[in-house]
């Protein structure tokens, strides 16, 4: 399947999701972006690779979402909920260095719709854990 050539619509500030390596921004009919923060962003290091999943496909929660790669770590970023891709980032899988010069703008990394939009709303606002990376530390921890 083709990666959709879009642009998340314009929402509300993203929220931190708990361990503060991702972020999320909820679309107005319930679609969340999802990107990597600012500080963990920082501490990847100039990212070489990123690989998406295709549109369409099924994240489990907890699963791999996406795979970086860069000078200062390699590994996966686990999904915080489980859904369906809408989209990866096609200027992100053109330029991984988009997600360190705006990794909360430009650079974010997937579009997903939740199984359970109101699970990933309780994961952003800390009232349930977001899970841990897969596959390797967080960007930047040991």
């Amino acid at each position: 399947m083709a990666h959709r050539r879009s642009t998340p619509p314009a929402a509300p500030e993203a929220c931190r999701l708990p361990g503060g390596t991702l972020w999320a921004r909820e679309g107005p009919t319930g679609e969340f972006t999802l990107g990597l923060t600012r500080s963990a962003s920082e501490r990847l290091g100039r990212p070489v690779h990123f690989r998406g999943p295709p549109d369409g496909s099924r994240i489990a929660a907890g699963a791999p979402a996406v795979s970086l790669e860069s000078e200062k770590w390699v590994g996966h970023l686990a999904s915080p909920a489980a859904g369906t891709v809408l989209g990866t980032n096609p200027r992100v899988l053109a330029d991984p260095t988009l997600i360190r010069r705006d990794p909360e703008g430009a650079g974010w990394l997937i579009r997903l719709r939740p199984d359970r939009p109101e699970a990933l709303r309780a994961v952003a606002a800390g009232v349930t854990g977001a899970p841990p990376p897969v596959g390797g530390t967080a960007p930047g921890q040991r």
